[in-house]
C-alpha cells in the first residue's frame, strides 16, 4: 500500500513509540522510512538588536540545536536498521515544525507520513496546540496518526 513513510520525531517518549510502530508497519508493507526532525532555528530576540546575546552563546545555540536534531533522527534509523527497513535522515530548520514535516514529506516524495500525537484535548489542547493537528489540517498526503 505504501511505499515511502516520512516518521517525524521530536525525541520525546511518544515520538519513541510512534517510530517503532511506523518502522515496524513499513517491514510488513515492504516501504522505506524517512526519518525527520525539524531543527528550530535559534529565536532572534536573542541576537536581534539591543539585546546582549553573543554569537558564541548564538553558535551554541545552533549546535545544541542541531545536535538534538541528528539525535531524534539517529533513533529512527536505529530502529530502522534493526528492523532491516530502508532508511533515509532528514533534519531542516523550521520556525512552524508542521510546515517542515509536510514539506519534508513532498520534498522526499512520501506517501503517507506516520505521526504521533499526545491526544490533548479541550482548553490543553488550545493553549498547547498540535503539531499532529496542524500536519492533519494542511497536509496533501495521507496522515497516520499514533496514539
Amino acid at each position: 500500500m505504501f511505499k515511502h513513510i516520512l516518521i517525524p520525531t521530536d525525541g520525546s517518549r511518544l515520538a519513541a513509540t510512534a517510530i517503532k510502530a511506523g518502522v515496524a508497519m513499513a517491514k510488513e508493507m515492504g516501504a522505506r522510512v524517512t526519518g525527520y526532525c525539524a531543527q528550530e532555528p535559534v529565536p532572534t530576540h536573542i541576537y536581534g538588536e539591543g539585546y546582549i546575546g553573543d554569537k558564541d552563546l548564538v553558535a551554541e545555540f545552533e549546535r545544541r540545536s542541531r545536535e538534538h536534531a541528528q539525535r531524534c533522527v539517529d533513533e529512527v534509523a536505529a530502529a530502522a536498521k534493526a528492523e532491516g527497513v530502508p532508511f533515509e535522515a532528514l533534519v531542516t530548520k523550521s520556525s512552524l515544525p508542521y510546515r517542515g514535516i509536510i514539506e519534508a514529506a513532498q520534498e522526499c516524495k512520501c506517501d503517507v507520513i506516520f505521526i504521533a500525537s499526545h491526544g490533548y484535548r479541550g482548553l490543553t489542547s488550545l493553549l498547547l496546540g498540535s503539531v499532529t493537528q496542524e500536519v492533519l489540517t494542511h497536509s496533501k498526503i495521507p496522515v497516520l496518526v499514533f496514539r
